[in-house]
This record gives C-alpha cells, structure tokens and sequence, in this order.
C-alpha cells in the first residue's frame, strides 16, 4: 500500500511540473524559482548526426536540419537545496535542436526510483537548464517516471542506458595510452563545456505516447564527466548561454573558451 500511495505522489507532482515546465517554457520564467543545485556525474548524448562529426555541439544547426536525440544523465553525487539526489538518472528525449522552433519537442523521463521530492528536483533542474543553454528553449510535451537503468564498465570504456521497451543506449568511449579519452572537444552541452566523442553503438527509441519511433544505432554520440552548479548558469559560464547556430563561435564564447583554457581540447 505504502508503495502505490507513494507512486500517486509522483505522478500528482510530474503532473503539476509538467505544467509549471510548459508555462515556463512559454514565458522564460523557470530561471528565477530554481534552489541551489550541485550535480555530478555521467551524461551521454546520441543524436541523429553523423558519427564524430555533430554540429549542434559546436554553435551550429543539425546535419538533417532536425535533431532527434537523447541527452542522459546519471547522477553519482547531486543535490537540489536540501534534496540529496545521489544515484538518480533523468533523460530527456526528442527534437532538441531545430532551426525551426516550432518542431522542437521533448518527453522527460524521471528516475522511478526517485521520490516525489527527488522527482520534482530533477524535473526542476533540466528546465532550468534548458531555459538558459538551449536557444530556443525545447518545449516538454510530458514528463514521465520510468525505470532507468545506467551500467559504466570498471575501465569507463563501456556506457549503456536502458529504459524498458523504450530507449536503449550503447557507447565505447576510446582512451589513449594514458587513459584519458581520446577524443575531446569544447561543446555546448547542458552539463559542461567539454564532450568526449565516442563509438554509438546502439541508440533505439520507440515511444507510442510520444508518437516517436527511430534506430540512430552507428550515428553520434559523446560523454562527459560533469560537475555543475546553479552559480555556473547564474554568472553565465555555460558554452551553451551564448549560442546563436551561426556554425562558428561567438565573442562570448570565445572568451569562456580562452579563460577556461579549453583551446586544445
């Protein structure tokens, strides 16, 4: 019983995020009500673009003009004011990049085994971040609490996701003699300036609700090993605050590059 009341919890919480999320979304308000956050942790991103070679990550438009992709998260330490949120995942998945704003789109899935608390904290961050480091903001058509399974090999070569019957994720990230990764980039990404590129192995989605069904399996994918806080979005430190899809650049982040020092990289 105890279990069935708190699974009404969380869905009577996504339910009124989700529309906290599209309010926000319409109004550009979600920046100011957000706690104090601290996330680290593992994200992957897959997209539809071709492999190594994604331009979104770099100020630009997709490849195929749209941008159906994935952007996961697994949360190894976090919390959101007082809300630990220590072992969570949370992955946002649809059109994310778009010259054309009106065919962006996005269902959010929560970690099932979040609490009602945990489910609104994760909620409340990736809308924050979306609201200050994608341009257009993508719009949430729903949010969902799922069982989201994440496995990082022991020599963190090997990286998988697994949403039952929904979304399935496989990337090799190459590491060089040393053991750093091979590849590495400065990216506008939502959880740091900095992205891997690596092997997409497997990267399937088939969700009924979403009207959405693609295998962009062999296409791109990178990963980052992240340390972000609110102050970082709050004093404008994030690649992706400064985006304009010129294909190139801008001052700003220019600057953040040179002052970060992640011109060789």
């Amino acid at each position: 019983m105890r279990k069935l009341v708190v699974r009404g919890l969380t869905a009577l919480v996504l339910l009124a995020v989700i529309g906290n999320l599209r309010g926000q979304n319409a109004g550009g308000s979600g920046a100011r009500t957000v706690e104090d956050f601290r996330l680290e942790g593992v994200a992957i991103w897959q997209c539809q673009c071709p492999a190594y070679g994604c331009p979104c990550q770099q100020n630009g438009l997709p490849t195929h003009g749209m941008c159906h992709a994935s952007d996961f998260a697994h949360i190894e330490k976090g919390r959101y004011g007082k809300v630990s949120l220590d072992g969570l995942n949370v992955v946002m998945v649809g059109n994310l990049v778009d010259g054309k704003p009106d065919r962006l789109f996005a269902t959010l899935y929560v970690d099932k085994a979040a609490t009602p608390e945990q489910s609104d904290a994760l909620a409340r961050i990736v809308e924050y971040m979306n609201d200050l480091a994608n341009q257009p903001p993508v719009p949430f058509r729903r949010v969902k609490t799922v069982p989201i399974t994440f496995h990082e090999s022991p020599d963190q070569t090997e990286y998988a996701v697994d949403i039952p019957a929904i979304l399935q994720e496989k990337a090799l990230l190459k590491r060089n003699k040393s053991g750093r990764p091979q590849f590495t980039m400065p990216a506008m990404d939502l959880w740091g300036n900095t992205v891997h590129n690596a092997d997409n192995v497997k990267f399937t989605y088939n969700d009924s609700e979403a009207g959405q069904r693609w295998d962009y399996s062999g296409h791109y994918t990178n990963l980052k090993y992240f340390d972000v806080t609110k102050e970082m979005y709050a004093e404008q430190q994030m690649l992706g605050e400064h985006g304009d899809n010129s294909g190139k650049w801008t001052q700003k982040q220019l600057e953040i590059i040179r002052r970060q020092g992640l011109e060789g990289k």
